[in-house]
């Protein structure tokens, strides 16, 4: 049994002990019962009468993970970056202002829904998907950048313009051949200087035909470009870089680094964070690195993790400032560790965010 502050409380929860209170819309006194599962509407009633929280039973309790952005968004996303993309690769007609527009729509629609939720850590997991990677790894990096720079306190007009630099920063790669794109070996020097050319062709062709104002052409064309000056294609360093583009780079990072590709397996949370923080100041925006790891959650609430000592727990609660050492609470027992804040636990790390599917094979297998 833990106990759960109110804004916390998540669908799935099973109630330990009997809550009374008075709902205002109702005029009424309510009751819920211990073992009862709660529901959003049931959280919405206990925040709104003003309760501290809940003792949640878990052992019964199933968590689901939260959906960062709706599935309605996601669609509506990857097909206007997969038609602006067609284009993009068909000589004959180039990107056109509607594609524009369409992809302009689909980013204040995120910054709405990311906006609406300033309080709530971006769940990572919940917005990656490996098939289609371009256009999926182009919708992960545009939510994550806007979430920073909502962090950062950008305003309305250079969220969009940050937003649309991260749905459109990779276009370009859709020209290089699939077969260098995909390969599974290292990449001759000749082979590399097509990749290293993919921002330059993506923000050359939308720059000429009037499509996107300085700053996002800035963020696409910078987006690899490091602090030191060992990034392409110009070797900016410093403030040279454009603040877009060093938004970019942390979230183009962490994306690659985390997804599935054919020449590499992907990188656990914990260890794409911990090259995220040991590039910082020489490849990556300290302001920027600091505003990521505050919002984007690595282990979200609800997900399955291994420890360290073998055990399969929950992530019950994040901490924004410690992003890798949330605290859980181990399937089947009672057992609650608080990563962050328990000096008995200072020894017990996270190696592994378990997927539902291999989650019920460990389970079968301990």
């Amino acid at each position: 049994m833990v106990f759960v502050r109110a804004e916390e409380l998540l669908p799935g929860m099973c109630l330990a002990r009997d809550i009374h209170f008075y709902e205002p819309s109702l005029q009424s006194a309510m009751i819920l019962k211990s073992g009862q599962k709660l529901s959003d509407v049931q959280i919405t009633q206990l925040c709104n009468a003003k309760l501290d929280g809940a003792y949640i039973d878990t052992v019964r309790s199933e968590v689901r993970v939260v959906s960062s952005i709706n599935q309605q968004i996601r669609r509506e996303a990857i097909s206007n970056i997969h038609s602006l993309a067609d284009n993009f690769i068909d000589s004959s007609k180039g990107v056109q202002q509607g594609d524009i527009e369409a992809i302009g729509v689909t980013t204040q629609e995120l910054i709405d829904s990311l906006s609406s939720q300033k309080d709530i850590l971006i769940n990572i997991a919940d917005i990656k998907m490996y098939d289609d990677y371009t256009y999926h790894h182009s919708l992960s990096v545009a939510i994550m950048s806007i979430a920073i720079g909502i962090e950062l306190g950008l305003t309305n007009q250079m969220l969009n313009e940050l937003g649309l630099a991260g749905l459109l920063h990779d276009i370009g790669k859709v020209a290089i051949p699939i077969e260098i794109i995909n390969k599974p070996g290292r990449l001759t020097s000749e082979e590399f200087d097509i990749v290293k050319m993919h921002p330059v062709h993506a923000a050359m062709h939308l720059k000429e035909r009037h499509l996107v104002n300085e700053n996002i052409f800035r963020g696409i064309v910078g987006h690899h470009e490091k602090l030191d000056g060992s990034g392409y294609p110009n070797h900016l360093s410093g403030t040279d870089i454009h603040p877009y583009a060093r938004i970019l780079a942390v979230a183009d990072v962490y994306d690659a680094l985390t997804s599935n590709r054919p020449y590499r397996t992907p990188s656990p949370p914990n260890e794409a964070i911990e090259f995220i923080m040991g590039g910082t100041g020489s490849h990556f925006d300290e302001r920027v690195v600091h505003a990521f790891l505050r919002k984007v959650a690595p282990y979200p609430t609800g997900s399955r993790v291994k420890l360290s000592n073998g055990e399969i727990a929950f992530v019950m609660k994040n901490y924004p400032d410690q992003p890798l050492r949330p605290m859980v609470t181990v399937i089947g027992s009672e057992k609650t560790y608080d990563l962050s804040w328990d000096l008995s636990c200072l020894n017990i790390v996270i190696t592994e965010l378990i997927e539902d599917k291999k989650l019920n094979r460990t389970l079968i297998n301990m």
